[in-house]
């Protein structure tokens, strides 16, 4: 298993992301009282998902170093 190229795929997958994530907020600036709280919620729900991919990303990072060192 080529947990670099993985970790590679989930960064990648994290900075498509960030282009949605800016669009929220640009939203989220001239948004009425009713959408503000449904946006404000989606913006979360995508900046969890963001940092899960980034946080994942760092993870399988650290197995492909450990994979190197242990051969």
């Amino acid at each position: 298993m080529d947990y670099f190229a993985w970790s590679q795929e989930y960064y990648r997958d994290a900075e498509n992301l960030l282009s949605t994530i800016e669009k929220y907020k640009n939203l989220l600036k001239t948004a009425d009282r009713l959408n503000y709280e449904q946006l404000n919620s989606t913006l979360s729900s995508y900046r969890y998902i963001y940092y899960d991919l980034v946080n994942t990303a760092r993870t399988l990072e650290e197995r492909a170093k450990e994979t190197i060192n242990a051969a």
